[in-house]
């Protein structure tokens, strides 16, 4: 009892404190001007508001009208936060020490502006610099300090930008619900829920993302320790594409996405876990419900745009598909070395891959046999032009396909193919004279056999194939 009357007394006080600054202290211009200039200090960035109107219930605060955070000149002109009403809640304990200090800063509808100018810096670096340079005590700080509390701040129906230099991008969060707070003293935190879309485009089925993270404090942004979870989940493939590229690529399923960030900003380590439900081509039925999933993990340094200890894993029935590998670089100074391998996939799985990407394929068609291939891809600078080595082979084991529909059946059981950056051989055996030899242009390429095939008739036929980006024989 004694303690619900200590807190009904100390908010009894509070209000009383509150009254007599009102009374005391001059009119709203001043009191306008000490609140701006108090979250100001709290977030490094000027502050305006345009007028200001007390309230006591449900605890002591301003509503705040035209509540503008204004840009670091490098980073443009524009705002980096405008919000047409902003509820400021007061720290009841610092008011009876007479100072005027903000609790939580509550914005509904607010637009919000990250910028990342010519020299790669985002609008928020500065910020999150500034956090840590600055000795503010934490959120939930109940003991009373002379430092400054870092307030609670939260926003509700957001609107979220993107603008690279001067050029305002596309992309936009909508209907962001996020958060952000000092969570002890060396380490912040944030929530954040927003659908992304495009502005250029009129989409709906785009999904919801899903951020919290935390930081903490360090001598530098770089050096920052840093822990994000990302969940982007129920986005219709056909529109995440258009969200992407631009287009719709004519994919439908739907997608969920997981990454996991832990590190440092320069080094960061990467896990990352997707999945497409319902895999298919826009304009096929597909059958039987197709999954496509698969694992990474990555270490990725922004500083020079390193990607290594890639490794990426797909089940299939049984088997699998993985890529591991690295990459650096960018645009015509990209490197890359990277592997990919299949072991042990059935045949009857890329039946099904097919069945949800092609048209025309026979409902009833059926493959025997599995998959192995193991493929490498390199790319190097080089003193003049790039050096390029695309090198890999594969090949069937008991490898059969039959159809009753299209009263087909072969078993060829064994089909190898290989890959090169070479030259190869088309031959073709003509009725009026011996093969013709046509050498096509050195190229990435895959050939496929020789292998044998029952036709029907006495002796098998032998078959040969090659395929390249502009023809094949």
């Amino acid at each position: 009892m004694k303690f619900f009357r200590s807190k009904r007394g100390a908010a009894a006080i509070a209000v009383v404190v509150i009254l007599a600054l009102f009374l005391v202290r001059p009119g709203a211009d001043q009191l306008r001007t000490r609140i701006a200039r108090a979250i100001s200090l709290a977030l490094g960035r000027q502050v305006e508001i345009s007028s200001v109107s007390i309230h006591l219930l449900p605890r002591p605060g301003f509503d705040l009208q035209n509540f503008v955070v204004h840009e670091d000149p490098s980073f443009g002109a524009e705002p980096m936060l405008r919000a047409s009403e902003v509820t400021a809640a007061l720290r009841l304990t610092s008011l009876l020490r007479g100072r005027l200090e903000i609790a939580r800063l509550s914005l509904t509808e607010p637009s919000v502006n990250l910028v990342r100018n010519g020299a790669g810096l985002w609008n928020l670096e500065n910020l999150l610099e500034r956090a840590d340079q600055t000795h503010v005590a934490p959120t939930s700080k109940s003991k009373t300090e002379v430092r400054p509390v870092f307030p609670y701040i939260e926003a509700t129906l957001a609107r979220i930008n993107f603008k690279f230099g001067q050029e305002k991008k596309p992309y936009t969060l909508t209907d962001a619900d996020f958060s952000v707070w000092q969570d002890s003293e060396n380490a912040w935190g944030m929530r954040l829920k927003a659908q992304p879309v495009r502005t250029d485009f009129n989409l709906s089925d785009t999904g919801t993302i899903r951020i919290q993270g935390s930081w903490q404090r360090a001598t530098s942004l770089h050096d920052t320790p840093l822990q994000f979870a990302l969940q982007w989940d129920r986005s219709q493939l056909g529109q995440a594409t258009t969200l992407l590229y631009g287009s719709d690529q004519g994919w439908r399923g739907t997608i969920t996405l997981s990454v996991t960030l832990t590190g440092t900003a320069a080094d960061l380590a990467i896990r990352a876990s997707a999945a497409v439900d319902d895999f298919r081509r826009y304009d096929l039925d597909g059958g039987a419900p197709l999954r496509l999933a698969a694992e990474c993990s990555a270490h990725y340094a922004p500083l020079d745009r390193t990607l290594s200890a890639l490794s990426c894993l797909a089940p299939v029935a049984g088997g699998f598909v993985a890529l591991d590998g690295g990459m650096s670089g960018y645009n015509n100074s990209r490197t890359y070395d990277l592997h990919f391998a299949a072991q042990n996939v059935p045949m009857q799985s890329l039946v099904a891959f097919a069945r949800h990407t092609k048209k025309n394929i026979p409902e009833d068609l059926a493959a025997t046999g599995t998959l192995d291939t193991d493929f490498r891809f390199r790319r190097e600078n080089g003193a003049k032009e790039p050096y390029v080595t695309w090198t890999g082979q594969g090949g069937t084991s008991n490898f059969g396909i039959s159809s009753l529909l299209t009263a087909t059946t072969l078993f060829p059981d064994k089909i190898p193919f290989s890959l090169t950056l070479g030259t190869a051989q088309d031959s073709r055996n003509l009725s009026h004279g011996p093969p013709v030899e046509a050498q096509i242009a050195a190229g990435p390429h895959l050939e496929v056999g020789p292998f044998k095939l029952l036709l029907g008739r006495p002796a098998p036929v032998v078959v040969s194939a090659w395929a390249s980006r502009s023809e094949y024989g």
